[in-house]
C-alpha cells in the first residue's frame, strides 16, 4: 500500500515513531534499546523481562544503572528476586549507586553475557538463555558507557 497523502504520510511516520523500542523484543533474545541519552539492555522471557537499565553521563548523569525484574502484563517491578550467574547470586532489584550495588551490577551485566541467568521470586524460576547476549551488550572494558558509583 503506497500513502499518498502527505498528512497520511506524516500521521503514519509519527505513530511508527511513537512506537516503543521494547515492543518489537523476541522471547528469549536480548534486546537494545536507546533514548533521550540512555541505554537499556532487556530479555523476555515467560511472562516476565530482565531489564538493565544503563544511564549514561550524555543522558541523565545524575542516575545509577540497575538492574530490575518486571512483569510484561503490567510493567510491576518484583521485589525481591536472586538472580544466579556463572555461580554467583545477586539479590535484585540492583542499583549501582554504591560500592556494594555497583559491584552487583557488574557482576549482573558481566555475567549475562557468559552465561544463562537463573532469576528466582516468589516460588518461581525463570532461565533467561545467553543467547545473544555477547554480541548485544559490549564489553565492560570495552566501552561500557553506564552510570556506576
Amino acid at each position: 500500500m503506497l500513502i499518498k497523502s502527505p498528512a497520511l504520510l506524516k500521521l503514519a511516520t509519527c505513530l511508527i515513531l511513537a512506537l516503543p523500542a521494547y515492543g518489537i523484543a523476541v522471547e528469549g533474545r536480548w534486546t537494545e534499546g536507546f533514548g533521550q541519552g540512555d541505554l537499556e539492555y532487556f530479555i523476555d522471557k515467560q511472562g516476565m523481562r530482565l531489564h538493565i537499565a544503563c544511564p549514561t553521563e550524555e543522558g541523565n548523569a545524575n542516575a545509577f544503572s540497575s538492574v530490575t525484574l518486571q512483569r510484561q502484563s503490567d510493567n510491576t517491578e518484583v521485589d525481591p528476586f536472586t538472580i544466579t550467574v556463572n555461580g554467583i547470586k545477586v539479590t535484585g532489584p540492583v542499583e549501582a549507586n554504591s560500592r556494594v550495588g555497583t559491584d552487583n551490577f557488574q557482576v549482573v551485566f558481566e555475567g549475562v553475557r557468559k552465561g544463562d541467568a537463573v532469576v528466582k521470586f516468589g516460588k518461581k524460576t525463570v532461565v533467561f538463555p545467553k543467547a545473544n547476549a555477547a554480541s548485544v551488550l559490549p564489553k565492560p572494558a570495552n566501552g561500557m558507557r553506564c552510570n556506576l558509583m
